[in-house]
């Protein structure tokens, strides 16, 4: 770039000094001093509404017309570099408009009026910065404080999305973003968080996002990974329509995972999640959450035929009334086609078995749970011949020690005594119950 000052001259930077050395004849302006070293050829970058990262709204490019590159017609050529590109290195420059997105670099600004008299402008002759070449007659004088030409910068309003509810029509949010810049991704399942990506698109608290539409009425499906904006640059006016766009959303109710390995399953434990199982799960050397073990579940778990195995379980928590893989299956709570394969409940050494309930599967279980498909094979419910218990106080049953225990459709769950001394645990078992007594 020897034929170009290495920095870019700031127009209104210009413009100060002149006012400042106006007084002084013998401080010359910076033009006057491009002048005297021969850059006498300038381009001006115009902002046209906008600012420049300089805080100015125009720089200025000048050049050695003694050393331009000569072209076949013996004119001098120019190979004209953006205000950002990254080979002017620290004199590179963006423009901003706050917003508005830049739509080019024009040479011709058209001025024009609206019906309502509002001026506004269209553009001609976007210059293309990566093929055009500015012809320069070597036999003409120049000044670099009249430019030989003049590029305006193109200012779209940036597109934006109104984000609407499906059925309901709730306005939820909207975004506004530059489309010669990024894309708005549509949102999709994550495989190793097991939530929904909702990337731009808003959240609604207590809802899993379902898809997308282009219509209110759920007709035209987003079946892209990116949404189709209906905005239209015209790049060869510097101009755009349909700026907005609305967008609807079908919620599912619930907040959802999809869950495919067993890490997911844990890192979103909750009470109130909702869970669709895409594998079998192994819990080997893995802590069930105790907000499962001890808690109200009032979520979803859809097994899809899938296996939960090699879970243990210990209680050793007094204050706990309720236990078991679930401490308690609200009204709420839904658990389809889920095989639990080889659980292990241990009323652990020291426990307080009064006024409790236990069962492997749960604590207790509501008359109004939904429960399906469910079965439990190869478990075991363990109980300490050290724990404590209260004259009759206590509910213990293989599958739960209060409520449905015909909700399981298998139940493969033996009940044994272990600890120092099991063989002075009586444990008798009738259907679902467990009935403990302590012999001498």
């Amino acid at each position: 770039m020897k034929n170009k000052k290495i920095y870019a001259l700031l127009a209104l930077a210009l413009v100060l000094s002149a006012l400042l050395f106006a007084g002084c004849a013998a401080e010359p302006t910076p033009y006057e001093t491009n002048d005297a070293e021969n850059y006498t050829v300038s381009v001006r970058y115009d902002a046209n509404g906008g600012i420049f990262t300089t805080n100015t709204s125009s720089i200025v490019d000048s050049y050695n017309l003694s050393e331009l590159p000569v072209n076949s017609n013996g004119k001098a050529e120019i190979a004209l570099l953006s205000p950002d590109n990254s080979a002017r290195g620290n004199d590179a420059f963006s423009a901003v408009n706050n917003g508005y997105f830049l739509a080019g670099w024009y040479s011709e600004r058209i001025e024009k009026t609206d019906g309502e008299g509002n001026t506004y402008y269209t553009y001609s002759n976007k210059w293309d910065f990566e093929n055009g070449l500015l012809e320069i007659d070597k036999g003409k004088q120049y000044s670099s404080q009249t430019p030989v030409l003049t590029l305006y910068a193109a200012w779209v309003p940036l597109f934006e999305i109104e984000f609407y509810s499906l059925g309901t029509g709730e306005y939820l949010d909207s975004y506004s973003y530059d489309p010669s810049a990024s894309e708005i991704k549509v949102p999709e399942w994550n495989t190793d968080s097991g939530s929904v990506d909702m990337f731009n698109f808003p959240k609604k608290s207590g809802y899993t996002f379902n898809k997308a539409y282009y219509d209110s009425e759920g007709n035209n499906a987003v079946e892209t990974a990116t949404l189709q904006h209906s905005g239209v640059i015209d790049y060869a006016t510097g101009t755009a329509s349909n700026s907005v766009m609305k967008v609807y959303i079908d919620w599912t109710e619930g907040e959802w995972y999809r869950i495919y390995n067993t890490e997911q399953f844990l890192d979103n434990a909750s009470l109130n999640g909702n869970y669709e199982i895409f594998a079998d799960l192994d819990f080997e050397g893995e802590i069930w959450p105790t907000v499962f073990m001890y808690g109200n579940f009032g979520g979803t778990i859809k097994g899809n035929g899938h296996t939960f195995k090699n879970i243990e379980l210990v209680q050793t928590n007094n204050s706990k009334v309720n236990a078991g893989l679930f401490g308690n299956l609200t009204e709420t709570s839904s658990v389809s086609d889920l095989t639990i394969e080889n659980l292990t409940f241990t009323v652990k050494a020291g426990t307080r078995v009064v006024g409790t309930s236990y069962g492997a599967f749960a604590g207790t279980i509501s008359g109004n749970a939904k429960l399906s498909g469910i079965k439990i094979l190869a478990s075991t419910l363990q109980i300490d011949s050290s724990c404590y218990f209260g004259a009759d106080d206590y509910s213990i049953g293989l599958v739960c020690g209060m409520g449905n225990e015909n909700a399981v459709e298998t139940a493969e769950i033996n009940c044994v005594a272990v600890g120092d001394n099991p063989e002075k645990l009586s444990i008798t078992v009738d259907g679902n119950s467990v009935t403990v007594e302590f012999t001498e």
